[in-house]
């Protein structure tokens, strides 16, 4: 698969995933969306919209003969530090400890917070070659 193709696959990952389930509740899921639109919160929600704003961006170059807007390297790895800022970084602000972050991790992770993390981390360190 060149790196067109898969840049293309990857994007449309990460714009579709933004929209299932990033966190469960009781039976009860929440998307990045629903994340970004509640009326609670402060300025670290909106952090949530690299992910599909970087799967736009990263589309629209792919489609565009691979000339992307920010380049390519950027903005495959937007999508991971905005999760990695959001599920690490944004509690360590909001003041919880350490520990009980890292204890944490992965409870209560829906598929679309799953499906973005594994996107992510392909879009950041793997880097195909471009079709000659």
């Amino acid at each position: 698969m060149d790196r067109k193709i898969f840049t293309i696959v990857l994007a449309v990952v990460l714009i579709g995933c933004f929209f299932l389930p990033y966190f469960s509740f009781f039976g009860m899921g929440v998307s990045g969306f629903d994340l970004v639109k509640a009326s609670g919160g402060g300025w670290q929600k909106y952090i949530l919209l690299l992910v599909p704003l970087s799967g736009v961006l990263l589309l629209i170059g792919a489609v565009n003969n691979e000339n992307y807007p920010l380049g390519r390297n950027l903005l495959c790895w937007l999508p991971l530090l905005a999760i990695i800022f959001t599920v690490i970084i944004s509690p360590l602000i909001d003041g919880a400890a350490f520990g009980d972050i890292f204890s944490a991790l992965g409870k209560g992770y829906g598929a679309g917070l799953w499906a973005t993390i594994a996107a992510s981390l392909v879009l950041a360190f793997y880097n195909p070659k471009a079709k000659a």
